[in-house]
């Protein structure tokens, strides 16, 4: 039984899997990933669109009831995207504004960090539905060792692959090389190569008597998973040489998670990564808060397409980037923002025809309808929500109809991208 049948498997009988990654190691190299890679990039906390790519001004500086602390007539026109007049704002949409694809006016449906983060990320509120880049990396055609990569936000699989947790980025060296004394010295390591290759032998020989003797299908399985994921050159390792040398110790956890993924990517071992970054919870103090996780952010995302283009990947990279839900559009008694359901995304990469603005907001940020079949602005449209997006991107992906996908539907989709 080969391992994508062996998932399908599980999941049409609610076997769920879990295997701790340290202990998944690489099989074969036909099983290495060349593209697409999917990244979603969770602004956790829920963030505010009008302090990024739906921007409410003020009239004039004594406005009665301010939106924001900044002037209407501050907003940038960049292409076709109005932007908040943020830093960093300005030189990012310039950048990429023919990549670009915002949607405003998505209305997240709820004000619930939990559920909001699982409806972003799924396109349902059902705690079941698995997360889109583990849809897309277990539809893959080719099953790399660390095909999902999670740094947070919602990964849940359904049960169709496992979530790949990365430690701090300095100690996947020492994860790849654990039988080194130290994981830059090739000559330091604990064993010869001859009594490695006796260790090794014993361990294979061990496992085959066990699979030979058990007559449980569940334990069969689980040794077979075991087999896998002892077979093969260590990925870890493979992922290691694509690192940089210097690895980044700016603070920012976006970079330092970009820097990992791409080199998964590169190193073929990878398929999909979740990245996530927080601060966006600003009960208080929003405009000081928010404006520098903003800042964060957009230098996290810039890094990542940066790094992109050093590995080479950057055509072959899709970007999605969004959060639970917003911020009220007026500020509370500690001048912050509480949590408020229309939101937007932002997205980007190969099948996404960029340079566009989806979708809309009234004066107040509440959600203006689109027409189904053109996306124009329509009064009898219907709201775009996540369900609509997940069933795009399932679209967009090409596995709207993959059996995987098929117990959790999503949807109708719309022609968003």
């Amino acid at each position: 039984m080969d391992r994508r049948t062996f998932f399908k498997i599980a999941a049409s009988t609610g076997v769920a899997l879990s295997t701790p990654w340290w202990a998944r190691r690489a099989r074969a190299s036909a099983d290495s990933w060349g593209g697409p890679f999917w990244v979603t990039v969770h602004a956790a906390g829920g963030w505010d669109p009008t302090l990024l790519c739906d921007p409410k001004g003020n009239a004039t500086a004594d406005s009665t009831s301010p939106i924001n602390d900044y002037l209407t007539s501050e907003i940038l026109d960049i292409g076709p995207f109005r932007v908040a007049p943020v830093d960093g704002h300005q030189t990012f949409f310039e950048r990429f504004q023919d990549r670009l694809l915002v949607i405003n006016g998505v209305d997240a449906q709820t004000v619930s960090h939990e559920s909001g983060t699982r409806h972003t990320w799924s396109g349902s509120t059902d705690p079941n539905v698995p997360a889109i880049n583990a849809l897309t990396a277990a539809a893959a055609d080719v099953s790399p060792s660390m095909a999902y990569i999670s740094n947070g936000g919602y990964d849940q699989t359904g049960g169709l692959i496992a979530a790949t947790r990365i430690p701090d980025p300095d100690d996947i060296y020492d994860l790849a090389y654990p039988d080194r004394l130290d994981s830059d010295d090739a000559d330091s390591t604990l064993l010869t190569p001859s009594m490695h290759d006796r260790v090794q032998a014993a361990r294979d020989a061990r496992l085959a008597r066990l699979l030979q003797s058990t007559s449980l299908p569940r334990e069969a399985r689980a040794m077979e998973m075991l087999e896998r994921a002892r077979g093969g050159d260590n990925q870890l390792a493979v992922l290691a040489s694509y690192l940089p040398d210097d690895l980044d110790n700016s603070g920012n956890p976006l970079i330092a998670q970009a820097e990992v993924a791409c080199a998964a990517f590169r190193a073929g071992v990878s398929v999909s990564a979740n990245l996530e970054i927080g601060g966006f919870d600003t009960h208080g103090d929003h405009d000081e808060d928010h404006r520098s996780a903003m800042v964060d952010f957009i230098a996290g995302i810039t890094f990542l397409m940066d790094e992109a283009e050093r590995h080479g990947i950057a055509d072959q990279i899709i970007v999605l980037m969004s959060s639970e839900f917003a911020r009220t559009p007026w500020y509370n008694d500690t001048d912050g923002k509480d949590h408020w359901s229309v939101t937007s995304f932002m997205c980007m990469g190969p099948g996404i025809t960029g340079g566009r603005v989806v979708g809309a907001t009234t004066g107040d940020q509440h959600a203006r309808k689109v027409n189904a079949s053109s996306l124009a602005l329509d009064d009898s449209g219907v709201t775009i929500n996540p369900a609509y997006i997940h069933a795009s991107l399932r679209d967009l992906a090409g596995i709207t109809d993959n059996p995987l996908a098929a117990p959790w539907p999503v949807g109708p989709s719309l022609p968003l991208f």
